[in-house]
């Protein structure tokens, strides 16, 4: 469905005269990947890895220095239609939900900007009100909420109010950047589930960009592993211990799995 076939990205160096220098540091090195409808793709990394450049580069931002990026067979980079292409069938959930929502929009506003993109892209009005209610029941808030302000929402909470935004317009690939990192343990969990009930029951595809291995075992059915701009390890989740790839074997050593109240190191 969404493929990278040998991405290179640079960017230039900020250690360098500004208007003689040429110098570029190169952050992707032959990136290629294949994203198969309604799968899950992990991508993991350290700080610093090139998971948030890749992600630009995934979500139509960065044009790559050389590769292609493919979605359903059409080019994404060589043409306007083939990025409009890629913005009819992807969104966004980020990170930080407090600067991705609005603070001086309510609830139904921040679901709008969603519902807005699908009107302009079907040339029909929606009923605001109804489509709001059922997201806001889809991603388990009551529709009473819809008139709060963002400050009004705990944490976990208001990254649902994101996910029903980035589920309004109907998308079939939906990116997650880093998207849970911000909640406490058991919300992450929570979210997760959402997530994975979310993928059933609309027949969504992911990309779920993370640094933290545990989540990408609970969520997601491959895993690339990204260090310092290049790819050590591309494998199925079920198959992840059998990795040889050093990097990918320090992942798994640091993972600490609770079990019966005791800390087990896998």
């Amino acid at each position: 469905m969404l493929e990278l076939n040998k991405i290179c990205v640079s960017f230039r160096s900020e250690r360098q005269d500004k208007i003689f220098g040429h110098t570029r540091q190169q952050v992707l090195f032959d990136i290629s990947m294949r994203v198969e409808k309604g799968t899950c793709l992990g991508i993991l990394g350290e700080s610093g890895s090139g998971k948030s450049t890749m992600g630009r580069v995934l979500c139509g931002l960065l044009k790559p220095d050389s590769g292609e990026v493919q979605l359903d067979g059409v080019s994404v980079y060589a043409s306007r239609s083939g990025r409009r292409n890629l913005q009819n069938k992807l969104s966004v959930v980020f990170q930080d939900y407090t600067t991705s929502a609005n603070p001086r929009f309510r609830v139904k506003d921040i679901i709008g900007e969603g519902l807005t993109v699908r009107e302009r892209r079907e040339g029909s009005r929606l009923d605001r009100d109804k489509e709001t209610a059922s997201l806001l029941e889809l991603v388990g808030l009551p529709s009473e909420f819809a008139k709060r302000f963002p400050h009004e929402l705990s944490g976990g909470q208001l990254q649902r109010v994101c996910i029903a935004r980035a589920v309004a317009c109907k998308p079939e690939i939906i990116l997650f950047d880093e998207a849970i990192s911000s909640l406490d343990a058991h919300t992450q969990v929570q979210v997760m589930d959402l997530l994975r009930e979310l993928k059933e029951k609309l027949g969504l595809t992911y990309i779920f960009i993370t640094h933290d291995l545990t989540s990408i075992t609970y969520l997601c059915d491959d895993v690339l592993f990204l260090y310092q701009g290049h790819v050590t390890e591309y494998m199925p989740v079920s198959r992840i211990s059998q990795t040889k790839d050093e990097y990918a074997r320090r992942l798994l050593e640091s993972i600490v799995v609770f079990d019966a109240d005791e800390e087990v190191a896998v």
